[in-house]
């Protein structure tokens, strides 16, 4: 089986990771878990879709 790349979940990635980045920078706790999660489940479901 071939795992081809989803171009959309890797931008969806980059751009979760520098919300991550900008939210740690304001020291908002919650929202940086919040956004934690998001990036957990996009790399779950990046990692699923054939």
């Amino acid at each position: 089986m071939t795992i081809r790349p989803d171009p959309d979940a890797a931008t969806a990635m980059q751009y979760l990771m520098w919300a991550l980045e900008f939210i740690e920078k304001t020291g908002d706790r919650t929202a940086a878990h919040h956004t934690r999660l998001a990036v957990e489940s996009t790399a779950q479901a990046r990692h699923s879709v054939n």
